[in-house]
Protein backbone atom coordinates (compact mmCIF):
# COMPACT_ATOMS: atom_id res chain seq x y z
CA UNK A 1 0.00 0.00 0.00
CA UNK A 2 1.54 3.48 -0.37
CA UNK A 3 1.61 6.25 1.54
CA UNK A 4 -1.19 8.13 -0.53
CA UNK A 5 -3.46 5.15 0.15
CA UNK A 6 -2.80 4.90 3.70
CA UNK A 7 -3.22 8.45 4.39
CA UNK A 8 -6.46 8.39 2.37
CA UNK A 9 -7.64 5.45 4.45
CA UNK A 10 -6.62 7.15 7.45
CA UNK A 11 -8.20 10.65 7.51
CA UNK A 12 -11.35 8.66 5.89
CA UNK A 13 -11.88 6.97 9.30
CA UNK A 14 -10.11 9.50 11.79
CA UNK A 15 -11.83 12.71 10.58
CA UNK A 16 -15.43 11.46 10.39
CA UNK A 17 -14.95 9.90 13.90
CA UNK A 18 -13.45 13.24 15.35
CA UNK A 19 -16.58 14.64 14.23
CA UNK A 20 -18.70 12.07 15.76
CA UNK A 21 -16.50 12.73 19.01
CA UNK A 22 -17.64 16.18 19.22
CA UNK A 23 -20.67 16.32 17.95
CA UNK A 24 -21.39 13.63 20.59
CA UNK A 25 -19.45 15.67 23.53
CA UNK A 26 -21.60 18.66 22.83
CA UNK A 27 -24.48 16.95 22.44
CA UNK A 28 -23.66 15.13 25.65
CA UNK A 29 -22.88 18.35 27.88
CA UNK A 30 -25.86 19.94 26.36
CA UNK A 31 -28.01 17.22 27.22
CA UNK A 32 -26.59 16.89 30.35
CA UNK A 33 -27.43 20.39 30.94
CA UNK A 34 -30.63 21.37 29.84
CA UNK A 35 -32.50 17.74 29.69
CA UNK A 36 -33.74 15.85 33.26
CA UNK A 37 -31.88 12.82 31.62
CA UNK A 38 -31.23 9.64 34.16
CA UNK A 39 -27.88 8.75 35.05
CA UNK A 40 -27.97 5.64 33.43
CA UNK A 41 -29.20 7.36 29.69
CA UNK A 42 -26.19 9.74 30.39
CA UNK A 43 -23.71 7.24 30.93
CA UNK A 44 -25.60 5.12 27.80
CA UNK A 45 -24.91 8.84 25.66
CA UNK A 46 -21.35 8.69 26.82
CA UNK A 47 -20.71 5.87 24.63
CA UNK A 48 -20.92 8.08 21.16
CA UNK A 49 -17.77 10.15 22.58
CA UNK A 50 -16.04 7.00 23.97
CA UNK A 51 -16.63 4.90 20.01
CA UNK A 52 -15.47 7.76 18.54
CA UNK A 53 -12.17 7.93 20.11
CA UNK A 54 -11.85 4.24 19.72
CA UNK A 55 -12.22 4.32 16.30
CA UNK A 56 -9.88 7.16 15.67
CA UNK A 57 -6.69 5.40 17.14
CA UNK A 58 -7.98 2.60 15.64
CA UNK A 59 -7.48 4.68 12.59
CA UNK A 60 -4.21 6.05 13.61
CA UNK A 61 -3.07 2.14 14.67
CA UNK A 62 -3.50 1.11 11.53
CA UNK A 63 -1.81 4.08 9.57
CA UNK A 64 1.11 2.98 11.42
CA UNK A 65 1.06 -0.05 10.10
CA UNK A 66 0.76 0.44 6.96
CA UNK A 67 3.12 2.88 6.14
CA UNK A 68 6.66 2.71 5.52
CA UNK A 69 9.68 2.31 8.22
CA UNK A 70 10.96 6.12 8.14
CA UNK A 71 7.28 7.35 8.02
CA UNK A 72 7.03 4.91 10.88
CA UNK A 73 9.46 5.72 12.92
CA UNK A 74 8.25 9.94 13.08
CA UNK A 75 4.64 8.90 13.82
CA UNK A 76 6.37 6.66 16.83
CA UNK A 77 7.77 9.99 18.04
CA UNK A 78 4.93 11.80 17.88
CA UNK A 79 3.19 9.84 19.41
CA UNK A 80 5.02 9.68 22.60
CA UNK A 81 6.04 13.01 23.03
CA UNK A 82 1.88 13.27 23.12
CA UNK A 83 1.94 10.67 25.46
CA UNK A 84 4.84 12.22 27.40
CA UNK A 85 2.32 15.71 28.05
CA UNK A 86 -0.57 14.55 28.58
CA UNK A 87 1.33 12.42 31.58
CA UNK A 88 3.67 15.10 32.59
CA UNK A 89 0.48 17.28 32.69
CA UNK A 90 -1.89 15.52 34.47
CA UNK A 91 0.75 14.67 36.72
CA UNK A 92 2.31 18.01 37.57
CA UNK A 93 -1.46 19.53 37.27
CA UNK A 94 -2.59 16.89 39.56
CA UNK A 95 0.03 17.11 42.11
CA UNK A 96 -0.70 20.96 42.12
CA UNK A 97 -4.32 20.33 42.78
CA UNK A 98 -3.46 18.24 45.26
CA UNK A 99 -0.34 20.21 47.55
CA UNK A 100 -2.25 24.21 46.59
CA UNK A 101 -5.46 25.41 45.75
CA UNK A 102 -4.71 25.15 41.67
CA UNK A 103 -7.79 24.94 39.89
CA UNK A 104 -9.12 21.74 38.71
CA UNK A 105 -7.85 20.48 35.16
CA UNK A 106 -10.72 18.55 33.62
CA UNK A 107 -9.54 14.72 32.67
CA UNK A 108 -11.49 15.62 29.50
CA UNK A 109 -8.72 18.44 28.30
CA UNK A 110 -6.16 15.49 27.81
CA UNK A 111 -7.55 14.17 24.93
CA UNK A 112 -6.95 17.58 23.52
CA UNK A 113 -3.93 18.52 24.92
CA UNK A 114 -2.61 14.69 23.23
CA UNK A 115 -3.48 15.36 19.84
CA UNK A 116 -2.46 19.16 19.87
CA UNK A 117 1.06 18.12 20.82
CA UNK A 118 0.91 15.01 18.85
CA UNK A 119 0.09 17.41 16.32
CA UNK A 120 3.38 19.67 17.16
CA UNK A 121 5.39 16.87 17.44
CA UNK A 122 4.81 15.28 13.89
CA UNK A 123 5.45 18.97 12.41
CA UNK A 124 8.72 19.19 14.32
CA UNK A 125 10.01 15.33 14.23
CA UNK A 126 9.15 15.30 10.03
CA UNK A 127 11.00 19.08 9.38
CA UNK A 128 14.19 17.25 11.34
CA UNK A 129 14.14 13.97 10.00
CA UNK A 130 14.03 15.65 6.38
CA UNK A 131 10.84 14.37 5.47
CA UNK A 132 7.88 16.45 3.21
CA UNK A 133 5.20 17.09 5.74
Amino acid sequence: MTTEQATYRYFKVFIPSMIGYMIGSIGLTWAADHMNLPPLALYGLAVIPIAAILAAFWAHWRFACEIDEFLRSIQIKAVIFGIACVMVIATGWGTLEMLTNAPKLGVFWLLPIFWVSYSAAAVVVTKREGGVF
